[in-house]
């Protein structure tokens, strides 16, 4: 399968990312990009990653070179004229739909995928208990509104925070881990919570990955939060380290967000961390669940799979 992957070169944006990274790990399928996005292949300085947002941990420096197909806006146009693409995929509609009147010309609606990964779920006005500070102002959200409104007639839209009055006219998304970086047995632990604490800054204290990662392996819980929207890559991150996320407030988030996360089981943790109403059986017990199930739903593979399959 030939895909055209569209999305620009202006920084880190998870969920694009994510999916890019999930399809580079399915079989015979190439994807050609008409933009570099340079940080998420094999071969970047970790010092200039570092200067990336979230400081590059999780997703960047993955995708071999090799995978790597780079074509010109000319070239790219002459492909889509000719349908050599099997599918084309918007990483981040809202941010880039270069090329979209020549794609919607030449493709049927359902080989035009795509994807959008904003903070906010445009209904207005928003739900009570949510910071103004991370809500995005009034004018902007009609805007956004207005786009997207516009983009639904021509292609398959896939939305990672999403409300009620969509969720008949696009499909839910959200972040996924790279399956190869996952834990593969609950790690032993040495202290009940994490050190990092979110919004607390002085508990950022990790400027590498990898001791990123053991503060939560060795970690039974690891406090997670919404940020700016309810799906956060922090949540993935502490699951595929073999930590069961404690996640405060989860019981609010919309039901068509963040839609393939084990909700139900992590309101049932919780539960037992806040009573302290557990023993290494059934923390355990939980702890085991929780990877074996991010192994087989949360990866960046099945992300990918999960969107195609739609075509």
């Amino acid at each position: 399968m030939n895909i055209l992957f569209i999305a620009t070169t202006d920084g880190i944006d998870y969920e694009c990312d994510c999916v890019l990274h999930g399809l580079s790990e399915i079989d015979d399928i190439t994807i050609y990009t008409i933009h570099d996005r340079y940080f998420m292949y094999e071969g970047n300085n970790e010092e200039d990653l570092l200067k990336l947002y979230g400081m590059g941990f999780t997703l960047t420096n993955r995708i071999p070179q090799n995978k790597k197909h780079i074509q010109t806006i000319e070239e790219a146009k002459q492909m889509i004229s000719q349908k050599f693409y099997d599918v084309i995929i918007y990483g981040s509609i809202l941010r880039s739909n270069e090329l979209l009147d020549e794609i919607v010309e030449n493709y049927p609606r359902n080989r035009i995928l795509m994807v959008e990964g904003e903070d906010y779920d445009l209904s207005y006005p928003t739900r009570k208990k949510i910071s103004t500070k991370i809500i995005p102002s009034k004018g902007r959200r009609y805007r956004s509104i207005k786009q997207t409104e516009s983009l639904l007639p021509k292609g398959l839209y896939f939305k990672r925070e999403i409300c009620s009055d969509y969720a008949d006219r696009m499909f839910s998304v959200s972040f996924a881990f790279p399956f190869k970086d996952m834990v593969t047995e609950v790690p032993k632990k040495t202290r009940e919570l994490a050190f990092i604490i979110p919004g607390k800054l002085d508990t950022y204290i990790y400027m590498h990955e990898k001791d990123y990662y053991n503060g939560y392996k060795e970690a039974m819980w690891g406090k997670t939060t919404r940020k700016a929207g309810w799906d956060c890559m922090r949540h993935y991150e502490i699951l595929a380290n073999g930590c069961i996320p404690y996640f405060p407030d989860i019981e609010s988030c919309p039901v068509n967000t963040m839609f393939n996360f084990p909700k139900n089981i992590i309101r049932e943790t919780n539960r037992l961390y806040e009573t302290k109403q557990y023993n290494d059986a059934s923390y355990n017990y939980f702890a085991k669940y929780l990877l074996d199930y991010t192994r087989r739903y949360l990866t960046t593979k099945e992300l990918a799979i999960y969107i195609l399959s739609h075509i």
